[in-house]
């Protein structure tokens, strides 16, 4: 296969992986310390140079695509974000019902949630950080 066809094979995929997961070429162009424009240039027309393609390639191996079946998007009152942080918006109701279980735990919410992300992971890979940061929706 020739470089050519190998780059447009390439930027196919990275469209793609960027639709299933709802991001732009903003998002690409802030984790690979470049202008949005140079990233729709590479899209488009230029090549995208193989040390900025390596770290394309490593952040969507790190964030695979979702499948409709892990999805939270018929949950109601959930809403969720997942490039390299998770963000987890809840309605004030389901928010009420986290703090209460939380509580008879003896927990904070936060710290509910991270054991169970933990749990859910099971620390297959050391995780960078175990903060987790819910403010409660107003």
């Amino acid at each position: 296969m020739s470089d050519a066809s190998e780059q447009m094979e390439f930027k196919s995929m990275v469209k793609q992986w960027l639709k299933s997961h709802r991001l732009d070429y903003r998002w690409v162009a802030e984790r690979c310390g470049v202008s949005e424009i140079t990233v729709r240039n590479w899209m488009s027309q230029k090549n995208i140079p193989p040390l900025k393609q390596q770290l394309i390639e490593r952040i969507m191996v790190q964030l695979p695509a979702a499948s409709p079946d892990d999805s939270l998007q018929d949950v109601p009152g959930v809403t969720v974000n997942a490039s390299m942080a998770l963000t987890v918006h809840l309605a004030p109701d389901l928010y009420e019902k986290l703090n209460v279980r939380a509580q008879a735990e003896g927990l904070t919410a936060e710290a509910l949630v991270a054991r169970a992300i933990a749990g859910l992971v099971k620390e297959q890979s050391p995780m960078r950080t175990r903060e987790v940061i819910l403010p409660p929706q107003q």
